[in-house]
């Protein structure tokens, strides 16, 4: 009995151990360059703007933005998969997931229809690659979608 509760106690410690969340961490660009190693406990989300983002393109690769501006198209037009495209004057940045393939979840479509109709700019979290912002949050006037998430809708036949 006394193994039994060591090895219950140390199943514990390790699944709790391993289960902790890293706290978010919104900053700009300059300052997360300038004390990197502060931020090695955090989930660093580097705010920008969309001008920034396009003028110094390969400073903010690789890493976790946030991009707040408006969109001009949605859909999978020219590209390999569905995608947003945020446009602010003569600056754009192609904003995808390999999640919608070819099209959103409808919770994606009425929000952006929802920020179509108010003629107003979306909030995007992801990460910047080479071929554009890979969405992991869309946000607009409070309502989120995250398109690894999939609420299927289902019809219950009461078999």
């Amino acid at each position: 009995m006394k193994h039994f509760i060591k090895c219950i106690f140390l199943c514990a410690v390790i699944l709790f151990s391993g289960c902790t969340v890293k706290e978010q961490v919104r900053v700009d660009i300059d300052r997360f360059n300038k004390d990197q190693a502060s931020y090695t406990d955090e989930d660093v989300i580097i705010t920008a703007t969309l001008e920034d983002v396009v003028s110094r393109y390969d400073l903010y690769r690789g890493k976790k933005i946030e991009l707040s501006a408006p969109f001009t198209y949605y859909g999978n037009k020219g590209f390999w998969t569905w995608f947003i495209l945020l446009q602010e004057g003569e600056n754009t940045l192609r904003c995808y997931t390999h999640y919608y393939r070819l099209r959103p979840d409808t919770s994606a479509i009425s929000l952006l229809k929802r920020a179509e109709n108010k003629k107003g700019s979306i909030k995007i979290i992801g990460f910047l690659y080479q071929d554009g912002l890979d969405i992991k949050e869309i946000y607009h006037e409070g309502m989120s979608v995250r398109p690894d998430v999939f609420i299927r809708r289902g019809y219950y036949l009461g078999w």
